[in-house]
């Protein structure tokens, strides 16, 4: 989640986290046909999937009727923050550029001559049959395998010693008995592998920065000058968004000191407590985590870790009932049109179709997720710049009236 004001944290959060938790888990393939989990070895350890929590219903801050009688606004608008520096410097760029070669994927000499010995790196393309005929993650092209790692089953890296480079050879083998609890059909089965060993890796090759290096890592760039342009034009982009997110969240924080909080939102704190818990606890699920394991592995107990959450939970319920004072204040409601525009940009941003972004999420959240921008819009337009935050002499933005 961006990191930004702790306006709508909640409701910002159960839209991310959200999306995340709707996509399935990646799975990969070994070579030797068994297919795991990220994380898994190829050993066949069998799939675990952990409960979901369940969410608890959304609650917004405008379902508590008169927020007179939660909170009092303070000053808000002429808020002092400190300049930001947006300027990027020629060493910066170069240093940046610097980086990129230096953790640039790794290049190697490819040998394509002599014999595989073990520890060698081999380049294969293989293709597995039972019966005469491939079954699915049996093959590969271009694939890298350290010979003697055990990454496929046995006998297939010890029948590459010795072989030739630029060969291709024939492994009759035969899967274990115990090769997988996932997909059983390969246990114990005869397999022939016929592997083509394209070369060896050699030497890793010193990198730089020059047209051959752009055009390797990007698509879209053909000459250093060009590259560099886009990495100027990419950082001055982020060091704008940076000082614009640390501008908003300075005025926030004065705008909450500013404000009087009457009494606690006791209906929104829970739900935000709740719904952290439970989103939390699914991430953790994710991993085949239970929070308890979790917090061991912190050294946490399971009492500082609720007290951290229901202070967070208070927190972001404040944010959320001092967001909608200010709405009420500067009527900045949303019309219908506005709010469907707004959804259809959200959409785009999160990688949803209107229709799925509408149909998954409430209005109550998505129409809150969209004044929280709006809110951001309206900080940012009516604070006052100054060298010195504490300073009102040198401004770069006029007060508000």
């Amino acid at each position: 989640m961006k990191k930004g004001i702790a306006v709508l944290l909640c409701a910002a959060m159960v839209l991310s986290m959200a999306a995340c938790g709707n996509k399935k888990s990646e799975e990969k393939t070994t070579a030797a046909g068994e297919e795991t989990t990220a994380g898994e070895n190829s050993g066949g350890s069998e799939e675990t999937t952990a409960a979901t929590t369940e969410m608890p219903e959304y609650v917004s801050a405008f379902d508590l009727g008169d927020i007179s009688e939660y909170v009092e606004l303070g000053e808000y608008k002429g808020i002092e923050v400190a300049a930001q520096n947006t300027e990027v410097t020629d060493e910066e760029v170069e240093a940046e550029l610097q980086a990129q070669v230096e953790n640039a994927t790794p290049l190697y000499e490819e040998i394509k001559e002599g014999t595989v010995k073990d520890g060698d790196v081999v380049n294969i393309d293989f293709v597995g049959k039972i019966d005469g005929v491939a079954f699915d993650g049996g093959s590969g092209t271009g694939t890298n395998l350290t010979i003697g790692s055990g990454q496929f089953i046995e006998g297939f890296e010890s029948g590459l010693v010795g072989k030739n480079i630029g060969e291709t050879v024939e492994l009759n083998l035969t899967f274990p008995e115990d090769y997988s609890k996932k997909n059983t059909d390969l246990n114990g089965k005869a397999v022939v592998f016929t592997v083509t060993i394209n070369y060896v890796q050699g030497e890793e090759i010193p990198q730089e920065l020059n047209d051959e290096f752009v055009q390797r890592i990007s698509d879209e760039f053909k000459t250093v000058d060009e590259y560099r342009a886009y990495v100027r034009s990419d950082l001055e982009s982020n060091r704008k968004t940076e000082a614009r997110n640390n501008k908003i969240n300075e005025a926030w924080e004065k705008v909450m000191n500013n404000a009087t909080f009457k009494k606690d939102a006791e209906e929104l704190i829970t739900y935000i407590h709740d719904s952290q818990l439970a989103q939390f606890k699914n991430s953790l699920a994710m991993y085949g985590m239970e929070l308890e394991t979790y917090l061991s592995s912190m050294e946490k107990t399971e009492e500082e870790f609720m007290s951290e959450l229901q202070e967070a939970a208070e927190s972001s319920a404040k944010s959320q009932v001092l967001v909608r004072a200010v709405v009420e204040k500067e009527n900045m409601e949303l019309t219908d049109e506005e709010y469907q525009e707004g959804c259809e940009k959200l959409a785009e941003e999160n990688g949803y179709t209107l229709e799925t972004l509408q149909s998954s999420y409430s209005e109550k959240l998505l129409m809150d997720i969209l004044l929280e921008s709006r809110i951001q819009d309206f900080l940012e337009q009516n604070v006052v710049e100054v060298e010195n935050a504490g300073s009102t002499e040198e401004t770069t933005s006029p007060a508000a009236e």
